[in-house]
């Protein structure tokens, strides 16, 4: 293949850098606005935006086998819960990368009140997880949760995470799945809305095994999100006064409707969660 002319390649790098910071100019002033997140982390759980928090993260780690100075790669980490939790847990060293701005801000603030022996052990880096570059063979587990629904192209993805694994390394993802039926128009808005790109459980496993790996599990999850999520609503109702006084009833209003909504999603089989596993 000839060589790209210099111009075009300048062009190229210039589009790429655009579409990046268009991408995190969204997440940043839409779903993952500083406001918004604090908010989530009020219904998940502190320092985590994701289904179940530390509950669900202990939970998917623990079969793991985690050991000290094992090196994670924590894929869009949000404002470091997962990673906090490992680095404390287990005492491995985790890689955490995010493209929004307001994710990484809280996570590092999370970082300088930890702990030394956490601290040291976990950082925080503003990366595009579909351009940035992967050592080969470094690490021992590629994780992330409930956040590659953003992504297009899993398979490219997914081929460097296969190849930034050590041999015998492994892979544990959750993400949101569409479900096996025809979809209503309330639920492909919101999945418009919000830019997810979304494959069925069994669509998503055969990727991984396409681009490799090997001992790969696709589960739907989708009972225990449904599950969480409502014991998540109750535990919220309960601190709604506070939740009142340092936000706004417009927020918990807003926070309710979005679990009150993705419930019977999730119930009917329209939205499905996802919980992949794989080794190298």
């Amino acid at each position: 293949m000839a060589p790209m002319p210099p111009h075009a390649a300048v062009k190229e790098m210039g589009d790429e850098i655009k579409r990046k910071q268009e991408l995190q100019k969204w997440l940043d002033e839409n779903q993952y606005s500083r406001n918004g997140i604090l908010r989530y982390e009020r219904i998940f759980g502190k320092t985590f935006v994701s289904t179940g928090g530390a509950e669900t993260t202990s939970m998917l780690t623990k079969d793991l086998g985690l050991t000290p100075d094992m090196k994670v790669l924590d894929i869009a980490c949000g404002i470091g819960g997962s990673a906090f939790l490992m680095a404390r847990e287990y005492g491995v060293q985790v890689h955490g990368v995010d493209l929004s701005t307001n994710m990484l801000g809280i996570a590092k603030e999370y970082r300088e009140q930890s702990e030394p022996d956490v601290k040291h052990r976990v950082q925080f880096h503003m990366e595009d997880v579909t351009t940035m570059s992967y050592p080969d063979s470094f690490y021992d587990l590629v994780y992330s949760r409930d956040a590659i629904m953003h992504i297009e192209d899993k398979r490219a993805l997914y081929k460097n995470f296969y190849n930034t694994l050590k041999p015998g390394g492994q892979l544990l993802v959750t993400d949101y799945c569409w479900g096996n039926m025809e979809h209503t128009e309330k639920f492909l808005n919101y999945v418009a809305q919000r830019n997810y790109h979304l494959l069925n459980v069994e669509e998503y496993g055969k990727i991984l095994e396409y681009v490799g790996f090997k001992n790969v599990k696709a589960v739907d999850k989708t009972d225990l999100m449904v599950e969480v999520m409502y014991r998540e609503l109750a535990d919220f109702h309960k601190i709604k006064d506070e939740f009142v006084k340092e936000f706004s009833q417009e927020d918990f209003d807003w926070i309710v409707k979005g679990w009150e909504d993705k419930i019977p999603r999730c119930k009917a089989g329209q939205q499905v969660w996802g919980l992949f596993t794989a080794t190298k």
